[in-house]
C-alpha cells in the first residue's frame, strides 16, 4: 500500500511539473516539450489532425493540459501502479507497435493505390483503342507469361510478378474503371465550361456502324490557361434529323449538364439545309433560344472539299470510268490477287488499286494518283483478262484530261491535309485558303503559257502523245483554264464570310497595330464591347504592345522549325499565353467586357 502511495505521489509530482502550462503546443515531431520529459514519452500522446491522439486506446482528446490529465487518470489509471521507468517502457512499446501498424497499413494502402492507378491506366487504354472489356484479363495473362523472362535478372523479380498477379483487370472491374473515368471527365468538362465566360460549339452528324444517326456535340473553350476542344456528348437522333429536333437535343444536353447556353459565341456546322435553313434550320432556332446573335460558320475543311467537287462535269464523268475499272479489278478477289501479282512482277510502287469513297475527302486524289501510276499495267490486265471494253483508255484526249485532274487533285489534297492538322487558329487556316487561291492563279497562268510546270503528269504524257492530240491541245488548254476559273469562283463564293472577317482576324496576333474601324463587330454587341475602341487605343500606346511583337517573333521561329524539321507546330498555346500576360490592372473590365478577353476569345474559338 505504501509503495502504491509512493508511485501515485511520484506521478502527481510529474503532473504538477507541467500543470502550470496553460496550452502546450507541439514541437519537433508531434511532441510537447516539457523539460527533459515529453508528453509523448510520459503519456503516449501524439499529434494527429490537429488534436492529441492517445496511442494506448486510440482516442482523440483536445490539446489542453486538463483534458490530457483527466483522460490519462480516468482511462489508464492502472499505469499509476507502475514505476516511472515501467510506465515509460510500456508507453514506448505501445508507440513502437502503433508506428509499425501504421507503416503496415500505409504500405498496404500505397500498394493498393498503385494497383488501382495501374488498372485505371489500362482501362483508359482499352477504352481509347475501342477494345473489348475482356482485354484486361488478356493483358494480365500476357504480362504474367513474359514477366519471368523479362525480369529474370532483377533481384525483386518475384515481387514484380506478385504485384502483376494482384492487378484487378477482370471484365467487371474494367467496366467500372471506364465508367469512373467517364464520370471524372464529365465532371472536369462541366467545371471548366461553367467557369469560362464564353465558348463555341461544333455539330457533326454521322451514322454509326449499326446505321443509327449520331450527333456529336463538340465544345471549344478556354480553361484560363489553354484552349480546349472536347466532345461534350454523342447523342442519338432520328434519321430525319430536322433542325428543330437537333435544336431540342442540343439544348437538352446543355440543360442536363447545367451549362448556360447563353455563353455560346459561335456555331460550326456542315452547312446542311437542316442546319442553316433560314426558317427552321438549327442555327436560326438556336439563336432564338439563346436570345442573342451568334456567328455561324460552315466547316472550313468541308467547304474546301465542296469546292473541289462542284460543277466539274468532266471530272465526274472521268471518275465514273475510273471507279468502274477499279471496282472491276478490286471487287473480285481473284482479279485483285492476279493484278497484285502483275504489279509485283513489274516492280511497281503500288501493290494494288484503291477503291473510291465519295465521303472521304482525300479519296479521289489518292485513287487517281494510284490509277495513273498503274495505268499501263491496268491496260495490259484488262486486255489479257478481257474484262470489258473501255475505249477511253486509248483516247489520248481523255487520258490527258485524266492526267490534268490527277495533278490538280494532288494539289487540293495538300491543302486539305494542311487544314486538317490540329491546333491551328482560324487566321492560319484562312491563310492556307488564300495561299491556295494564289496558287490556282499561278496554275491558270501556267496553263495559259502552255508550260505546265505544275502539272508534271500532263507534261509527261503530252511528250509522248500522238500528233493529232498535240494539234487539239488548244481546246484542252481552254478547257483546263475554264476548270481553274470555276475552282477560283468556288473558293471566292464559299469563303466570302471568312473574307469579310479577314481584318478582324488580325486582332489575334496584331492587336498592337489593328485599326478599330476595320473590325467587323455587328455580331458581337451583346458581349458588351462598347469600351473596346478606348481600350484598344490605350493598349496600343502602352508597354504591353511589345508582348505581341515578341509573340510574332516566337511564331516565326516555330514556323521556321516546322519548315526545316517537317514537324507540326501548335501556335495556339503561344497566342493564348501572350493574351494571358496582359495584367489585370490594364483594365478593370478585362474579364467582363474588355477586348483582351471577350473579343480575342471569340476569335480563337
Amino acid at each position: 500500500m505504501g509503495q502504491d502511495m509512493a508511485l501515485a505521489a511520484e506521478f502527481t509530482q510529474d503532473i504538477a511539473s507541467v500543470s502550470r502550462l496553460h496550452d502546450l503546443t507541439w514541437s519537433g515531431h508531434f511532441c510537447w516539450s516539457v523539460g527533459p520529459e515529453t508528453w509523448t514519452e510520459m503519456y503516449g500522446f501524439i499529434e494527429k489532425n490537429g488534436r492529441s491522439f492517445c496511442v494506448l486506446c486510440t482516442e482523440t482528446v483536445v490539446s489542453r493540459t486538463w483534458n490530457i490529465n483527466r483522460h490519462f487518470e480516468t482511462n489508464h489509471s492502472q499505469l499509476l501502479e507502475k514505476s516511472k521507468d515501467e510506465r515509460k517502457e510500456y508507453i514506448s512499446r505501445q508507440l513502437h507497435l502503433y508506428k509499425s501498424q501504421s507503416n503496415s497499413i500505409l504500405k498496404f494502402m500505397k500498394g493498393s493505390t498503385n494497383l488501382t492507378s495501374a488498372s485505371l491506366s489500362i482501362a483508359h487504354s482499352i477504352a481509347q483503342h475501342g477494345k473489348a472489356l475482356s482485354e484486361g484479363e488478356f493483358i494480365k495473362e500476357t504480362l504474367l507469361r513474359c514477366a519471368p523472362v523479362l525480369f529474370h535478372d532483377m533481384q525483386n523479380k518475384d515481387a514484380i510478378i506478385k504485384r502483376i498477379s494482384e492487378l484487378p483487370l477482370s471484365r467487371n472491374i474494367i467496366e467500372d474503371r471506364i465508367m469512373r473515368l467517364n464520370t471524372n471527365v464529365q465532371h472536369q468538362l462541366k467545371r471548366d465550361i461553367r467557369k469560362c465566360k464564353y465558348f463555341s460549339i461544333s455539330l457533326d452528324e454521322t451514322t454509326d456502324v449499326t446505321s443509327h444517326a449520331q450527333l456529336a456535340i463538340i465544345g471549344r473553350y478556354s480553361d484560363g490557361l489553354t484552349m480546349r476542344e472536347e466532345l461534350i456528348k454523342l447523342v442519338s437522333v432520328s434519321t430525319s434529323k430536322s433542325g428543330s429536333e437537333i435544336c431540342k437535343v442540343v439544348i437538352q444536353t446543355f440543360c442536363d449538364l447545367s451549362i448556360d447556353i447563353s455563353k455560346v459565341v459561335s456555331v460550326t456546322t456542315d452547312g446542311a439545309p437542316n442546319m442553316v435553313g433560314k426558317k427552321v434550320g438549327f442555327v436560326k432556332l438556336f439563336t432564338e433560344a439563346i436570345g442573342h446573335p451568334i456567328v455561324p460558320f460552315h466547316c472550313i475543311i468541308h467547304q474546301e472539299a465542296l469546292c473541289a467537287k462542284a460543277r466539274f462535269t468532266d471530272l465526274n464523268n472521268l471518275m465514273s470510268v475510273v471507279t468502274k475499272i477499279v471496282n472491276l479489278i478490286v471487287a473480285r478477289p481473284l482479279h485483285k490477287q492476279e493484278f497484285s501479282a502483275l504489279l509485283l512482277e513489274v516492280d511497281s510502287t503500288y501493290s494494288g488499286l484503291l477503291m473510291y469513297n465519295n465521303v472521304r475527302w482525300l479519296s479521289r486524289g489518292k485513287v487517281l494518283e494510284c490509277f495513273v501510276e498503274c495505268f499501263e499495267e491496268i491496260k495490259v490486265f484488262l486486255d489479257d483478262k478481257d474484262l470489258g471494253n473501255f475505249p477511253q483508255l486509248n483516247d489520248d484526249k481523255w487520258v490527258n484530261t485524266l492526267m490534268f485532274f490527277t495533278d490538280l487533285s494532288v494539289h487540293i489534297n495538300e491543302l486539305n491535309l494542311k487544314l486538317q492538322c490540329f491546333g491551328k487558329s482560324i487566321d492560319v487556316m484562312f491563310g492556307y485558303i488564300k495561299a491556295f487561291e494564289s496558287k490556282v492563279k499561278i496554275f491558270k497562268r501556267d496553263v495559259e503559257t502552255k508550260t505546265y510546270k505544275y502539272f508534271p503528269r500532263v507534261t509527261k504524257y503530252f511528250e509522248k502523245a500522238s500528233a493529232a492530240v498535240q494539234n487539239e491541245m488548244e481546246l484542252l488548254h481552254m478547257k483546263y483554264q475554264h476548270v481553274l476559273d470555276l475552282l477560283l469562283d468556288q473558293f471566292s463564293d464559299r469563303f466570302s464570310q471568312f473574307r469579310s472577317l479577314e481584318e478582324t482576324l488580325k486582332i489575334i496576333k496584331y492587336p498592337d497595330v489593328v485599326v478599330y474601324s476595320s473590325l467587323e463587330l455587328n455580331g458581337f454587341q451583346w458581349m458588351k464591347i462598347d469600351d473596346l475602341e478606348m481600350q484598344l487605343a490605350e493598349f496600343q500606346d502602352s508597354i504591353w504592345a511589345q508582348v505581341f511583337v515578341d509573340l510574332r517573333s516566337k511564331l516565326e521561329n516555330l514556323e521556321r522549325c516546322r519548315l526545316e524539321n517537317q514537324e507540326e507546330c501548335h501556335y495556339e498555346q503561344e497566342i493564348w499565353s501572350a493574351w494571358n500576360r496582359l495584367p489585370d490592372t490594364f483594365s478593370t473590365e478585362k474579364y467582363s467586357n474588355g477586348f483582351t478577353h471577350n473579343f480575342s476569345l471569340y476569335i480563337l474559338l
